[in-house]
């Protein structure tokens, strides 16, 4: 009787203490609201993907979480900066019939490959990737868009009304370009001899370009609303440069505010430095004087007027350092080498070598050279491959593997080209430039 008894007892403590999980498992449903949307916010810093699958785990948590739907563009928050459009290689580009309407995107902190169908690309060509967003443009009229891939898209006006100012200096689209977003806002700068920038914003008919020019400015990076650029010369210190977006009270006095120099980057210390993002701040990366190792220091601390100690140590990063440079967590990326640093300047082997920051040393990246005479390089092709050519615009937009010899026309001289051609309105602005003469 009394083992049975006891047994009695424990069966009902044991469905007391199911009943108690059970209730505490249901009780999640019925999370506290400030709570509740503490934890999305934590989620979404992290990437943009975990939010949606947060929001989709009951009609509770979707109901009283904010939608990126409708402000996927506009709100920074919603910007899938981990996400980058992944080169298929083989002139696969965007559009390309073979590729049936999807894009392949990449998330270079967790490893995760999504197929998105995006049929916009029948008539649009894609420039660039700012903060995980597609900037593209329309084929027929040169229209610019900001298109999320995972939903809204913003418009701007088409790049013919900067056809007067460009060509003014002879240089119609023709070269490398930065842009700068804050909230739907967007800047342009063309490079040549010498820089000046355009911006826009939604609503806008037109571009509004600046007053001044300045030469020498390099790897510009968009980071928390303003563009940083590095502006080189020769045997002397670099300048880290900003320009901040307009905002309703200057608007009207932007065009002719010139970046505004922040910090100088000693000549002993790196010898052309470049611009990347890590980890939520901005990192300069350089070689020392003879070029036989690099440095990395924090922008934060030329600001701070500290002095500025070389990281020994990013982590699991990888720093990749082209004419787009970015930062990939190699903890989920097993074919990429963490705390390392590649520059895309291969020596005439055509291999590309990594820099140990612990060690000091350098190592080849992968077992294949970049070097072909023409064609691309052949399969199989390495994750290695694809995220270089990450970092060269001119190959990621035209669906190729990044090589060193292998040659093809920039996308904004080939639209820039068809566009004046079509264009009455722009024809007639070129001729009346030709015949003024007025040329910088």
């Amino acid at each position: 009787m009394t083992s049975v008894g006891a047994s009695t007892a424990t069966n009902q403590h044991c469905c007391s203490v199911r009943g108690a999980q059970n209730a505490y498992v249901l009780s999640w449903e019925s999370l506290i609201a400030d709570l509740l949307v503490l934890i999305a916010d934590r989620v979404l810093s992290s990437d943009l993907l975990h939010y949606v699958w947060f929001r989709a785990v009951c009609k509770q948590w979707r109901a009283n979480t904010l939608s990126p739907r409708g402000c996927g563009v506009v709100d920074p928050r919603f910007h899938p900066r981990q996400w980058m459009m992944f080169p298929e290689g083989n002139g696969l580009h965007p559009g390309h019939p073979a590729l049936g309407g999807y894009v392949c995107f990449l998330n270079i902190y967790t490893g995760i490959f999504i197929r998105v169908h995006l049929p916009c690309f029948e008539d649009h060509s894609v420039l660039d990737c700012p903060d995980g967003l597609l900037l593209l443009q329309r084929k027929k009229d040169a229209a610019i868009c900001l298109l999320h891939p995972f939903g809204d898209v913003a418009e701007f006006p088409p790049l013919a009304s900067l056809c007067l100012y460009m060509s003014k200096f002879g240089i119609f689209l023709n070269g490398p370009y930065d842009l700068r977003l804050r909230m739907v806002h967007a800047a342009v700068s063309v490079h040549s001899h010498a820089e000046r920038m355009a911006y826009v914003s939604t609503g806008d008919k037109h571009w509004t370009h600046t007053s001044w020019m300045m030469n020498g400015m390099r790897t510009a990076v968009p980071f928390r609303g303003s563009l940083y650029m590095v502006r080189r010369s020769k045997n002397k210190p670099s300048h880290i440069m900003r320009v901040n977006p307009p905002d309703s009270s200057s608007s009207s006095s932007w065009p002719s505010t010139p970046p505004q120099m922040i910090a100088t980057c000693p000549a002993n210390l790196m010898a052309k430095p470049y611009l990347v993002e890590c980890n939520s701040e901005l990192l300069l990366v350089g070689y020392t004087d003879r070029h036989l190792q690099l440095v990395v220091i924090r922008l934060a601390d030329l600001l701070l007027g500290v002095p500025a100690t070389p990281l020994t140590s990013i982590g699991d990063h990888a720093l990749f350092i082209g004419t787009w440079s970015m930062a990939v967590n190699c903890s989920n990326l097993p074919s990429v080498q963490g705390n390392s640093v590649t520059i895309l300047n291969p020596p005439s082997s055509g291999r590309l070598r990594q820099y140990d920051l612990g060690r000091g040393t350098w190592s080849p990246l992968c077992d294949r050279n970049f070097y072909t005479v023409s064609g691309p390089i052949p399969r199989p092709y390495s994750l290695v491959h694809h995220i270089i050519s990450c970092c060269q615009r001119l190959y990621w937009i035209n669906g190729h593997i990044w090589t060193r010899h292998h040659g093809s026309e920039h996308r904004w001289q080939g639209v820039a080209a068809v566009h004046r051609r079509g264009c009455t309105v722009c024809s007639d602005q070129l001729k009346a430039i030709h015949a003024s003469n007025i040329y910088v």
